[in-house]
């Protein structure tokens, strides 16, 4: 059976039992089951009906992790008014059927008013106890999923930058400044330390700004035009405006290396990176030039940026290939 049927079947069988609780309880038991029977089934199912519409108006507008009290008040005040007038109306119709004697009040809907809207909402304080806690627990396996994901980006972060590959690249490089220009060197060795630093003073952080996070590629450009020369350039253009808005550390640069690992870099081919903002986003492209001697991206650092992006905004980082151009789109937040 499928969910849909065995939700609407769940809903009868439950409606069919309210329906023989007032029956029992308000009506005489000779006239059991006579017609309205049937209408007072289709009675319950209207309001409940109602009261999911109500229901599924008030998730989209006060989510109850949001704003639980202000749900709280409205969904009941809503629910109360709704299922009165309805309640009402269709007992009215149901009497006027029986008796069409014009009557718009008399005994025996004094008698079932009350307790139906009271029946009514202690199954609606039911029902909303149970959905609270269900978005409640819900929302603290977000959290924790979160937190999963940061930490597992935050260690890849940092065993990108601290692998013995990176480190022995750059030590090579050192280590030839150190016999050709000496000058040079600690200003190698000096934008080395700030580049670690950063890592290190971000490794907890959840967002950092634009501006942090561009003073962090600059000196990270910095060991890669010492290291390739005029291989390959870059030119960041970025709006002042835009400086303080945020993103998530290290984006930027995992993007940049990704770039320089997966294309072919020579001075006389080289490689042309371009930073800028646009839209109130931050775009990283380049033009696609495949090396012959690098594997098959797996993407999995594009998949960290668009999982850890998801937990602040529900704008998508955008990922484009015409072929020629590769790039990527940064939602500023």
């Amino acid at each position: 059976m499928k969910y849909s049927e065995l939700k609407i079947t769940h809903k009868l069988g439950i409606a069919i039992a309210i329906t023989i609780f007032f029956k029992v309880v308000f009506f005489p038991i000779e006239g059991f089951f006579k017609w309205d029977l049937l209408f007072i089934t289709a009675i319950i199912l209207i309001i409940w009906q109602e009261n999911e519409a109500v229901d599924n108006f008030l998730n989209t507008r006060y989510p109850w992790i949001e704003n639980a009290r202000k749900r709280l008040i409205i969904q009941s005040l809503l629910s109360l008014v709704y299922t009165s007038i309805t309640l009402y109306s269709l007992m009215y119709f149901l009497h006027q059927l029986r008796f069409g004697d014009g009557q718009i009040i008399d005994r025996k809907m004094i008698e079932i008013f009350p307790p139906a809207i009271l029946f009514t909402l202690v199954l609606l304080a039911v029902k909303i106890g149970s959905e609270f806690f269900s978005s409640l627990k819900n929302s603290l396996l977000e959290i924790e999923k979160y937190k999963t994901e940061n930490a597992i980006a935050q260690l890849q972060n940092l065993k990108n930058q601290l692998n013995p590959h990176f480190l022995f690249n750059n030590l090579s490089v050192l280590t030839s400044l150190v016999y050709k220009n000496q000058d040079k060197a600690a200003d190698f060795i000096n934008e080395l330390a700030k580049v670690y630093r950063y890592i290190l003073d971000t490794k907890n952080s959840e967002l950092v700004s634009l501006q942090e996070e561009l003073d962090f590629i600059n000196h990270y450009i910095y060991l890669q035009k010492i290291r390739f020369e005029d291989s390959v350039s870059f030119e960041i253009k970025i709006e002042e405006s835009k400086k303080s808005a945020y993103l998530l550390p290290m984006c930027l640069q995992m993007l940049v290396e990704n770039t320089i690992q997966h294309n072919e870099t020579s001075q006389a081919n080289p490689l042309h990176v371009l930073i800028y903002t646009e839209n109130n986003s931050l775009v990283i492209e380049n033009p696609i030039k495949p090396r012959s001697n690098v594997a098959d991206s797996t993407k999995i650092g594009l998949k960290n940026i668009e999982q850890r992006y998801s937990f602040f905004t529900d704008e998508k980082v955008i990922v484009s290939n015409n072929g020629k151009i590769f790039k990527v789109i940064l939602p500023l937040i």
